[in-house]
């Protein structure tokens, strides 16, 4: 069999970015470790068959494993996920496929948009990083309509993130979540990596939200995520409230977005003095439609409780709520349909434009296909769940 003249050290610097060890490699390819360290250290060269396997397995693009030096790769959007005055560590490839997947489909959109004469979003950049956070948080809240009253309608946090969603969509921008990469089940996305990331545009802003995550929790980063909108800064973000040291766009951001789901006015006359942090912020959590980690810490910002108090509570009160999410992942029967899965992973605002789009001839069904990630021949099915025939 012809030997593919692959780089080694390519093999070696795979690994390492596909975070798996040599062991886990020859499992997924059907051969010895041994072999593995053989193409490694050069002794030996695989066959373009097993260069292949390779690639996939370490999702590589093939022509990578022929390069004299590993590439540089960059990121498509601004990395803002410091924490502590600590570097990001290296992403893993199922983030950076999703990142290219998701840019892909928002570049689509922003001709898709050009071509037929829609409007600019008129938000973008009203404010910047400088500005006052109750004046961004105001005219966020002013143009999704929210209040206390409009909150209360929503029964459950599902329900106030249904809401959300279709009322930021309506105002132009595209909102996409998902937990795996495309459609694929076996790449799934890490909570730990990021929450959500923002892609500012004034044609296609769109805001992307890891649903790995609990429900309560997707519904700050889709605040904070808006915030980015507002001062025009794309950004991926991992939204860690216990953190007091992190980027100040994240900060910033964090600020507006407790401001816009948890007005101080609001809060301050809800907290009661007398009950202690876990049923306080259990109590006004319920009713701000928040994570407990939200109350708690617009709490501390707003002097109510002591740093040290915080910090004790918020240790205790992540183990239970990491065990909750993944028994809520766990336990979660996946529901609705497969098609109105893929609206939602691409969001309704997207869906219909493609399924136009291909209808209308103005691009192949296949293509089409591709950008929501289905197969060509599901796309007529796919068009009667976003309401088009």
């Amino acid at each position: 069999m012809t030997q593919a003249l692959i780089t080694p050290s390519i093999i070696e610097w795979a690994l390492q970015r596909a975070q798996i060890s040599i062991d886990v490699l020859s499992e997924k390819l059907h051969n010895k470790p041994e072999r593995i360290e053989a193409w490694i250290d050069g002794r030996q060269k695989p066959t373009f068959k097993q260069a292949q396997n390779i690639a996939k397995v370490l999702h590589i693009p093939f022509g990578y494993l022929f390069l004299s030096t590993p590439p540089e790769e960059t990121l498509p959007l601004p990395d803002l996920r410091t924490i502590a005055d600590r570097e990001p560590g290296q992403i893993t490839p199922e983030f950076r496929d999703l990142l290219n997947d998701v840019k892909r489909k928002q570049e689509w959109y922003k001709e898709y948009a050009i071509e037929n004469s829609e409007q600019k979003f008129e938000h973008l950049g009203q404010f910047s990083i400088d500005s006052n956070v109750k004046d961004v948080a105001k005219s966020i809240s002013n143009a999704l309509n929210l209040s206390s009253t409009i909150r209360a309608k929503c029964r459950t946090r599902d329900d106030y993130l249904k809401m959300l969603t279709q009322r930021i969509e309506s105002l132009g921008i595209l909102v996409m979540r998902n937990s795996i990469v495309g459609s694929n089940t076996h790449r799934p996305l890490s909570v730990q990596e990021f929450r959500g990331f923002a892609i500012s545009d004034e044609y296609a802003p769109l805001i992307f939200l890891n649903s790995s995550d609990a429900n309560n929790a997707k519904i700050f980063t889709l605040a904070h995520e808006l915030a980015h909108l507002w001062i025009n800064q794309s950004g991926i973000s991992v939204v860690n409230l216990h953190e007091l040291s992190i980027n100040n766009i994240e900060k910033f951001c964090n600020a507006v977005g407790a401001e816009i789901l948890v007005p101080e006015y609001e809060f301050k006359r809800i907290w009661k003095a007398g009950l202690n942090i876990e049923d306080n912020s259990s109590y006004t959590a319920d009713i701000f439609k928040v994570s407990n980690f939200v109350t708690a810490r617009r709490a501390l910002d707003l002097k109510l409780i002591t740093r040290a108090d915080f910090f004790e509570y918020y240790n205790l009160e992540s183990e239970r709520f990491e065990e909750n999410r993944v028994y809520i992942k766990t336990h979660n029967k996946g529901g609705g349909s497969y098609y109105s899965n893929i609206q939602a992973r691409n969001g309704r605002r997207f869906s219909r434009a493609v399924v136009v789009a291909a209808l209308e001839g103005k691009v192949p069904y296949r293509e089409a296909a591709a950008l929501v990630n289905i197969k060509a021949n599901n796309m007529s099915e796919f068009a009667k769940t976003v309401g088009i025939k």
